[in-house]
């Protein structure tokens, strides 16, 4: 066994809070930073697109996705 031969068999990591962000931001054309500050810190995307693409991934009708 090599080296490589040993990392290559090490399972592939499954994070799928990064991965839902990252799918978003490839989607959506912006970057990661952007795609928290959605999630996490409640900012409301300017561009309606934006808006259309986090419905459809997780369902939740728009004007559900932020508290008021």
């Amino acid at each position: 066994m090599t080296l490589k031969g040993y990392y290559l068999q090490i399972p592939d990591a499954v994070h799928p809070k990064t991965d839902f962000v990252n799918e978003i931001a490839m989607e959506a054309g912006v970057s990661v930073a952007t795609v928290r500050n959605w999630v996490i810190y409640g900012m409301k995307p300017q561009n309606r697109k934006h808006v259309d693409i986090l419905v459809r991934k997780t369902g939740i009708p728009a004007d559900e996705l932020w508290e008021d």
